[in-house]
Parts: C-alpha cells; structure tokens; sequence
C-alpha cells in the first residue's frame, strides 16, 4: 500500500489555510480576552453549556465548528482557533507533520475504545477485519479512523491483500458507504452511532486494545504563550462540564440532540461513549502515545523532527 509524502500535503493544506485567513480581522492572538475554541459537531460546547459552567467566566469564549479533527487542526495551525478537541491520531498527524500546536489537557479513553470502529452499510456480509482484506475502506486522512486501520495492517488483523483505503470527510464517507461506492468505513463518534442506530449498519471491529484511545484538547504555541491563563481556566470547565455530564447523562443527551440535530437514540449513544473524566497529561499518556507516533511513522507518512516529549505541555494546569 502506497502513500504519498505527508509532509507535502499537510503543509500544504496548513499554508493553503493560513494564506486565506491571515488577512482576515478576528484571528485568535487578536483578540487577548477571547478565547476561540474549535469544537466537532457540537459535543464540547453542548456539555459545556449543558452544565452551565461557561456563564462567569472572565473572558469570552467563542466557538467554531468542525466535521472532523483534520480541518480543526489546519485551523489551529494556522492561528484561527486557539483550542480544540482531537483524537490522539489526528493530532499526532499534524504535529509530526510540523504544526505549531501541543495536547494540553488529555480526555482519556472514551468508551473503552469503542468510539472508534469500522462501520458497514446494513446488509453487508463482512462481520470480522479478516474480511476486509482488499476492500474500499474510507475514512479521513490522519484520522483515529485511519489510525486504527494502519493498526490493523500492521498487527495482521487485516491480511494482506491490504484494503484500498479512501480518504473522505464524514459527510462523504457515509454517502459512499449508503451507496455501495465503498464497503466500509473506519469512523469515530457520533458517525459510528449514526450508521449502526441511525442506519442499521453494524460494526466490524473496534479499536479496543488496539490504540491508545485518548483524545487531547490541542492549543497553538502561540496560546499557549498568550493566553496560558484562559487556557488554564478554560480547562478546569472542562472537567467540571465532564463530571455534570457523567451524573447528567440523560440531560446532556437530551441537549446534545436540540444543538446538533442527531437523533435522540443517537444522542443518547454518543453521550454514553463521550463521558469521561479530563486530566492533565502524564509521563505513562507520553509513552503509551509513542504506539500511535510510531504507526504513522512506520507507514511512512510522517517523519517528526523533535522528540516526543515536546508534542505536549504537561504544566498548563499546575500552580
């Protein structure tokens, strides 16, 4: 299986991206009392309002949405958000590929490692990895979608012939998967739920065991620098929209579905897999990423030239 160079690509989505938002007002350092949090579908800021614990906070917080962590993270290279949610692969995939960011603040496994699996369209045959050697898999370039496919491949999960991946935004991805175009598709939260509640599709297999499983709230170099206090601040909100979440679940749910507009089956779901309790990062999170840095490294598409311990600020919340 053949990949092109990353690096070419992802810099130049980030300079394509950086190029058109530049000139613009508004860019996150500009403002020093705002903080620009980008978010997907809508998951973060529902919990957080849900919960109630955006309404005295001395800065204003404005969010901005994404499909997937991949354009969130082109935004965050190219200083139009100071931070926002992404899986550990993503985040993994832009860093090595040279973006100016760091994970802040770790939001540990969600699920078990279920909210991320390969997805096929009700109807199908496949019912184990095995079975999609040679298949048209889609999924997003640099996603845990991706990132749990390359474990396979690499684990013998998925023998060879390896599978014909397809590099597709969410919205893409199912409509291909819908309409036969591909034969499954290697996803994340609420997408999995969607298909499987949504669509009657089912699961092939789940990156249980497979992946680290965490999720990061990434921020820029330059936030980090600027607005270290508002991070911080923003941070502790975080954990405590969590544990409103973990006792409220039902509720979360219920407001997960009026602001995105999932199913309320679907909604109920995703909060279930979503729930977790946020942390600062760890030196044991440091070396259980080093499996994630080194499946991307392995297949070729990125080639980091800083250590790993500098993809991280681990003293964002310490006196």
């Amino acid at each position: 299986m053949r990949h092109p160079q990353p690096r070419c690509f992802v810099c130049s989505l980030f300079l394509l991206f950086a190029a058109l938002l530049h000139p613009l007002p508004g860019l996150a350092a500009d403002v020093p009392d705002e903080l620009v949090v980008a978010d997907q579908k809508g998951q973060q800021r529902a919990l957080m309002e849900a919960a109630g614990v955006e309404q005295d906070l001395p800065f204003r917080v404005r969010w901005v949405e994404f499909e997937a962590a991949s354009p969130l993270l082109q935004a965050l290279g190219a200083g139009a958000v100071d931070t926002g949610i992404a899986g550990d692969g993503p985040f993994f995939f832009a860093w090595g590929a040279g973006m100016p960011v760091k994970a802040a603040y770790l939001i540990p496994p969600r699920g078990g490692g279920h909210a991320t699996a390969i997805v096929v369209a009700p109807g199908s045959t496949i019912t184990s990895p095995a079975q999609l050697s040679g298949k048209r898999i889609a999924t997003g370039r640099g996603s845990i979608g991706h990132l749990l496919l390359l474990r396979l491949i690499a684990t013998g999960g998925i023998p060879a012939p390896a599978p014909q991946i397809v590099f597709l935004q969410p919205a893409q991805a199912k409509a291909a998967l819908d309409t036969g175009r591909v034969d499954a598709w290697s996803t994340w939260e609420p997408y999995i739920a969607l298909e499987t509640i949504g669509h009657k599709g089912h699961i092939v297999v789940d990156a249980a065991g497979l992946t680290p499983n965490n999720s990061f709230f990434v921020a820029t170099t330059a936030a980090l620098a600027q607005k270290r206090r508002l991070l911080a601040t923003f941070y502790q909100r975080v954990a405590l929209a969590y544990a409103w979440g973990q006792a409220h679940q039902a509720q979360y749910a219920h407001i997960l579905a009026q602001q995105t507009g999932l199913p309320e089956d679907v909604a109920v779901s995703v909060a279930r897999q979503l729930i977790a309790s946020p942390v600062p990062i760890s030196d044991a999170v440091e070396q259980a990423e080093l499996i994630t840095l080194d499946t991307y490294r392995n297949a070729g598409l990125i080639q980091p030239s800083a250590p790993l311990s500098e993809a991280f600020d681990k003293d964002i919340l310490k006196p």
